[in-house]
């Protein structure tokens, strides 16, 4: 953690592509590699970032193969755990569009729109107001990977890649109605081998893109 008492705390709350899990499924990329920890480096020690992944977590969706996933439930706790927070990041929406849950891009869209909600009402800076809140799109789905059928038959489909594809859009809109910064990590990330989770490259792509977000929010 840093202990440095006016850092700016910048949360990063996600699924597994925050987590940072490798598409060859071995594992977590190591901090110096994974997308929170080259913020922190970039950002410096005047920032803390928070890294708070976890693996299949969804929008607000309970996902009754593994509980706990429901991200909704999750982050009022997370937000009043650590505040005072400065900047909250919310990556959000893959898991969503497992073939189980039937859900639209539209849906994924408007229940990003209750995290911004519950953000605003329970995260504070260290001045007593709302953070900035910076939605970021996920990476599409690649259902063509050369192992995305192997590992993910039953889980995402053709279709759950096509509506990958629509979030970007809709979310820049929920953005813009919500008065919230966004990116598109597919604009710099991709999925690797598995089609799901960010190749090794994708990691320092997107950290840079948001440090200059940030740096300039800040200004």
């Amino acid at each position: 953690m840093n202990t440095k008492p006016d850092a700016i705390k910048v949360l990063c709350f996600g699924d597994s592509n925050t987590w940072s899990q490798k598409p060859d499924k071995s594992g977590r990329y190591t901090p110096d590699v994974r997308w929170p920890g080259r913020l922190q480096q970039l950002l410096g020690d005047n920032y803390y970032i928070v890294e708070e992944g976890l693996g299949s977590r969804t929008t607000d969706l309970e996902y009754t193969k593994k509980p706990g996933r429901n991200g909704k439930t999750y982050l009022q706790p997370c937000l009043e755990s650590h505040n005072p927070v400065d900047f909250v990041i919310i990556m959000l929406g893959t898991n969503d569009l497992k073939i189980e849950f039937d859900r639209s891009s539209k849906e994924i869209a408007n229940a990003l729109a209750g995290l911004v909600d519950l953000t605003r009402t329970t995260a504070k800076n260290p001045d007593g107001m709302p953070p900035h809140i910076i939605l970021v799109s996920p990476i599409t789905i690649n259902d063509t990977a050369p192992h995305f059928t192997e590992l993910y038959t039953g889980y995402y489909d053709k279709q759950s890649a096509v509506k990958s594809g629509e979030l970007a859009s809709l979310i820049a809109e929920v953005a813009k109605a919500n008065n919230c910064h966004f990116i598109d990590a597919a604009s710099v990330s991709k999925a690797g081998e598995d089609g799901i989770h960010f190749d090794e490259p994708s990691h320092p792509a997107l950290a840079a893109v948001i440090a200059q977000e940030i740096k300039k929010i800040g200004q």
